[in-house]
């Protein structure tokens, strides 16, 4: 994943409001498969999940938020029940709609309790035991009637959209902002296009940090995006942590969680877009008023992304921040001629202007956010028992050989012997793919993307995982840019079909320490694979649904 812009919306524009409904008919139940692995289990399965409302709700203080509604949806597909509740206490939703889906569920649904739960974010891991009867096996996987009642639901609220929905989405005059407000945010950001600060600035993890006091701008961190000629802007977050966090949750999703967005901290952006790619309504707004545009039909589009991914209708203030940003990056490009030198530099250097914003000269101080010291690098020998031989094609030795010597050392910095492994792994399957993908290509970019890659499938950029560290940390190391690193991860995950829990590719300790991966469905039930005969096991290894037989785990070293 490239850092860019993730919204919840199609077009650019403003976020709306719209009405919503507080319960779902049922629906037609699917058809059931037959038995064996991965039968479905009966009734007694239930989906769960938290779904985002696509439209905006207006409360009596004024301020626009978006609800999120919690889901119980049988296997079969009846809904069971639903609740709504506010996005920052996902709990005001659950507990309603399970204490309902237990003991008064919507017909044809009967009371009583679940065999197992499947969820559609991790977070509900945590969040339903309290909630549900002791026993009740839960675990995070596909969802598919779930997404179709999701659908269902998204479907029906957008035909009741209002006309002040379809206007919020297609105007830049919302709240107090007025057409002379709008000038000169476009003025402020043509002047930055025309300038190309993503040919100036090396790459979106190169970050800088803004305050302006009179505009409550306190330490907001930036990136500028569109080094890879796709998305050009810039994104705004209110903190470091909160930009890294930005990072973790995207590279969740391009590993496959589809939800990890949702869970995205608020930020902000000046994002470009190409004439096509307008809604009409806005380019004959801008011809209306004469709002100047860059040469390159650089459209100028206002991002305000609240949780979960919801575009929030900016105000006056809103704006007046993005212009005064928007003119502190032109200065600061102006006033540094070598800008990229100021992240190799030892301390971070501030620079102050004065910008002028709604006819007042105001005080901006910018600067380069520098990656933090590194500690001295350890002996990169490892210390450990050397790695097993790999079956590497005669042609490609070498290769494979130059690409593991640069990739060792950051194995003995920021993983450990089982990550190594199973990078070492990595590495060998590209090479014995024909063609082979290292044939072409950077070196440091191959190396980064398979460090990614298995990083990614083994949640290493979970702050609470051991070991631990983050995706702009492999960049540097390698010393490529975030995006060429995530790039390559998806080329590597592609190639070598890597997600979480894939059973050749998960840490040991990973596979241990979780029921997930043991867990099968065999004729309808759901069962742990480690407590049946070895003749199963045998046969669900064979068919690649575990990573080993554990009743030969202590039999022979290594994996079966």
């Amino acid at each position: 994943m490239c850092i860019r812009l993730h919204t919840a919306a199609a077009m650019p524009g403003f976020g709306h409001h719209g009405h919503h409904s507080d319960s779902l008919g049922s629906m037609a139940p699917p058809s059931r498969s037959g038995g064996g692995f991965g039968a479905d289990a009966s009734g007694a399965v239930w989906e769960v999940g938290l779904v985002a409302m696509p439209a905006f709700v207006t409360q009596e203080d004024g301020r626009s938020v978006r609800p999120l509604i919690a889901l119980v949806v049988e296997s079969r597909g009846a809904i069971r029940s639903s609740a709504v509740g506010p996005d920052d206490l996902p709990l005001q939703a659950l507990e309603p709609a399970i204490a309902n889906a237990l003991h008064d569920p919507q017909a044809p649904c009967r009371p009583g309790p679940p065999r197992r739960v499947v969820v559609n974010r991790v977070e509900l891991l945590e969040q339903l035991p309290p909630l549900l009867p002791p026993g009740v096996l839960i675990s995070k996987g596909a969802t598919p009637q779930l997404d179709r009642a999701s659908k269902l639901m998204r479907e029906q609220l957008s035909a009741g959209d209002d006309a002040l929905g379809t206007q919020a989405l297609t105007t830049y005059l919302t709240g107090d902002i007025g057409p002379e407000a709008v000038a000169r945010f476009f003025e402020a950001a043509a002047a930055l296009y025309q300038r190309r600060p993503w040919e100036r600035i090396p790459g979106d993890g190169h970050l800088f940090q803004i305050s302006c006091g009179v505009l409550a701008i306190q330490g907001w961190v930036g990136c500028v995006i569109g080094q890879q000629r796709e998305h050009y802007g810039v994104l705004l977050f209110r903190s470091l942590q909160e930009y890294d966090r930005y990072v973790e949750l995207g590279e969740r999703f391009e590993a496959g969680d589809r939800y990890a967005m949702d869970l995205a901290p608020p930020h902000r952006a000046i994002n470009f877009e190409a004439r096509e790619a307008m809604p009409r309504s806005l380019l004959q707004e801008i011809q209306r008023y004469g709002w100047p545009v860059a040469a390159g039909d650089a459209y100028p589009t206002v991002m305000l992304i609240e949780r979960p991914m919801a575009l929030r209708p900016p105000r006056r203030a809103d704006l007046q921040q993005l212009e005064a940003v928007a003119l502190a990056l032109l200065a600061w490009i102006e006033a540094e001629p070598q800008i990229e030198r100021l992240w190799q530099q030892p301390a971070p250097q501030w620079r102050r202007f004065r910008v002028e914003v709604g006819g007042a000269r105001l005080p901006v101080t910018i600067g380069a956010v520098l990656a933090p010291e590194r500690s001295p690098e350890p002996d990169p020998t490892p210390a450990a028992s050397p790695p097993a031989p790999l079956k590497v094609p005669a042609a490609l030795r070498d290769t494979v050989d130059s690409l593991l010597a640069r990739i060792d050392p950051f194995c003995a910095r920021h993983l450990n012997d089982d990550y190594r492994a199973l990078i070492h792994d990595a590495v060998a399957a590209l090479s014995r793919k024909r063609p082979s993908p290292l044939l072409t290509g950077r070196e440091s970019s191959w190396c980064a993307g398979v460090v990614h890659a298995i990083g990614s499938a083994n949640f290493l950029f979970d702050a609470s995982q051991s070991p631990h560290c983050s995706a702009a940390t492999i960049a540097d190391f390698f010393g490529v840019a975030t995006s060429t690193s995530q790039n390559h991860a998806k080329k590597v995950r592609d190639l070598l079909k890597i997600a979480p829990f894939s059973p050749r590719w998960c840490l040991p300790s990973l596979l241990e320490s979780s029921e997930i991966p043991w867990m099968l469905e065999l004729d309808g039930f759901l069962r742990d694979i480690r407590s049946l005969p070895i003749e199963i096991q045998v046969e669900a290894c064979a068919r690649g649904l575990i990573p080993y037989v554990p009743a030969l785990r202590g039999r022979a070293p290594g994996r079966t």
